[in-house]
């Protein structure tokens, strides 16, 4: 127990050992209540005092939580309201991508379940792949519904965190589809093991005496351009983990230059995890509708891919908006899907 909480409480007892005495009317009655004070554990009448203090805060606390939740669910709302107003383009962008994926893999799904004879012979070929990817994509669309939730709530953050793993998931969707049916399947049977990526191992791209396959080794051997991603990647790893960059160098930090310690919700940061989802997601998305390529499959991978300049310039254009002094994230001269069509009408 602190040494200045028992100076405190001695100082009170013989502020009131004091008082005392001054009320009594013998020497016998004042020795009695000397003795009394002289036996005393400190030690213990703080411990009993702390335990005291604290039953009494939880007890209030308790009487008053539905009032206080009450309050800061008020204030909760009111910042989805401004957060949903600021960026509610933005958001639109990101929602309709979810929605427009969504609706061309159940379209996709339904083809595939319609396929001749020959064609499902076909895609027997390679039904391990399109089984790892079919699960893939799956996990994708859930990890890119949660960013735009995070979003929405103002964890810039939690947002990236996630999306490093969709980045991570489509390097394992590239590495998949390169490699054939034989990975495919020791990917979808390691599932029921405690392995992480040795299922890597059957591509023959790595040598014997290599113990481990790590997710860089996988990185480093797929077709999915990792270098342009290596340094959003970085950042991502030290916004999911106990860095000192990921504490001190949060998206929500800066903030108009000023450094800000974020304890819960901003509507800062937004416009990163906005843009790389989006990509990621095209991604694995034209991976997996490549798996067995259809007309419809075919030109919803376009489509989609499409939509990143749609997403990139409502999420700058707002950016740009909501943060005046902030270097500007949007120019004219960028491709958009707006821009395409005005080109087009000029031919």
């Amino acid at each position: 127990m602190g040494n200045g909480v028992i100076k405190m409480l001695q100082d009170t007892l013989m502020e009131t050992l004091q008082e005392q005495l001054g009320k009594v009317e013998s020497q016998e009655e004042a020795d009695k209540i000397i003795k009394k004070f002289e036996n005393l554990d400190m030690n213990k009448i703080v411990l009993e005092m702390f335990d005291t203090m604290a039953d009494n805060t939880t007890r209030h606390m308790r009487d008053t939580m539905y009032e206080k939740v009450t309050i800061f669910r008020a204030e909760e709302q009111e910042f989805l309201a401004k957060q949903d107003r600021k960026w509610y383009r933005a958001f639109v962008a990101s929602e309709s991508m979810y929605i427009m994926t969504l609706e061309a893999a159940e379209a996709y799904g339904e083809e595939i379940s319609q396929l001749s004879e020959e064609e499902l012979e076909e895609l027997e070929k390679k039904a391990n792949t399109f089984t790892a990817m079919l699960h893939i994509h799956g996990r994708a669309m859930q990890q890119f519904l949660e960013i735009i939730t995070l979003m929405k709530n103002g964890f810039a953050d939690g947002a990236y965190a996630r999306w490093r793993s969709m980045y991570e998931l489509a390097i394992i969707s590239s590495f998949i589809t390169e490699n054939g049916e034989k990975v495919a399947k020791a990917f979808i049977e390691s599932s029921e093991t405690d392995d992480r990526y040795e299922w890597a191992r059957l591509s023959n791209k790595f040598p014997t005496s290599k113990k481990y396959i790590s997710f860089n080794d996988i990185q480093k051997n797929c077709n999915l351009n990792s270098k342009s991603w290596r340094h959003p990647y970085d950042l991502a790893n030290k916004a999911v983990h106990a860095s000192p960059q990921g504490t001190f160098k949060r998206m929500s930090n800066i903030i108009g230059g000023e450094d800000a310690i974020p304890v819960g919700r901003s509507d800062y940061g937004i416009t990163t995890p906005g843009e790389h989802s989006a990509i990621s997601l095209a991604q694995i998305t034209g991976m997996f509708f490549s798996t067995y390529s259809t007309e419809s499959s075919t030109l919803a991978i376009k489509y989609i891919s499409n939509w990143i300049d749609v997403i990139r310039e409502e999420y700058f254009k707002t950016h740009d908006y909501v943060f005046p002094d902030d270097k500007k994230l949007w120019d004219d001269s960028m491709v958009s899907y707006e821009n395409m069509e005005n080109d087009k009408s000029e031919e």
